[in-house]
């Protein structure tokens, strides 16, 4: 009994040490999840920063095809231009500086009041489109890009290299596909490849390699020296000579 009750004391000491150190380390996995993809930056230009309350203390310089996360803070200043494409909604803003943008659910709003008096240009995608564009982000990882659409990513998994013979329904979606480009690339701006990335994230799920080449050349011709194309292409001949190599 004498025994038991000397080591009482030193067991409730135990138990208050083991919350003390177990408290902080939920707090911290907490604190570090990050918030949902919500869409994608399909054309950018000028000195754009952006960064996130919930997990990032200093803005960083945002890129072209990078992903857009709930809670993103873009400031776009003067002579600066921005083009977001959200993923539910389909929603493609074009926004040009000065203004501050919050990244919300299916569209952007403006911080500031400064902010309140720009407006973007809006267009809706159709929905096969706007769906689609949720591969680009899964594509560039496949070419080891990641959300800032020049780092490298690892262990990612890069997918069967088989060439596998479509079924009649997948032939359709991929003729379907190729319409909703042509659509597209009519009702864009000279220099905007949306339609092009579009079409790529088709043609990746069904590793038609060959094809996404000829779709890379037409986009280098629209933005001449893009990285994100230059490494899409890489990765495109390292697939290419892998499945010759079967």
């Amino acid at each position: 009994m004498r025994f038991f009750c000397k080591k009482v004391p030193f067991l409730v000491k135990l138990i208050c040490l083991g919350a003390v150190f177990i408290g902080p380390i939920e707090v911290s996995n907490e604190a570090q999840a990050l918030p949902p993809d919500v869409g994608l930056i399909t054309r950018l230009s000028g000195d754009v920063t952006y960064r996130n309350e919930s997990y990032q203390k200093v803005p960083e310089k945002a890129q072209a095809f990078m992903r857009i996360r709930k809670g993103d803070h873009f400031k776009i200043p003067a002579e600066a231009m921005v083009q977001l494409i959200y993923f539910q909604s389909g929603r493609k803003e074009t926004w040009k500086g000065p203004v501050v943008l919050v990244v919300d659910d299916v569209q952007s709003r403006t911080k500031g009041e400064k902010g309140a008096q720009t407006q973007p240009e809006v267009t809706i995608l159709p929905t096969e489109a706007s769906q689609t564009m949720r591969r680009i982000p899964i594509l560039l990882r496949r070419a080891g890009l990641s959300r800032s659409g020049t780092m490298q990513v690892r262990g990612m998994d890069e997918g069967s290299q088989e060439s596998i013979p479509l079924s009649k329904d997948e032939q359709v979606g991929i003729t379907m596909a190729k319409e909703n480009y042509r659509s597209m690339r009519s009702q864009t701006e000279a220099d905007d490849i949306t339609p092009e990335m579009y079409l790529l994230g088709v043609l990746a799920n069904y590793d038609k390699f060959e094809e996404m080449e000829q779709v890379i050349k037409e986009a280098w011709k629209i933005q001449p020296g893009n990285p994100v194309l230059k490494k899409l292409e890489e990765w495109v001949r390292i697939q290419k000579k892998q499945l010759r190599e079967k």
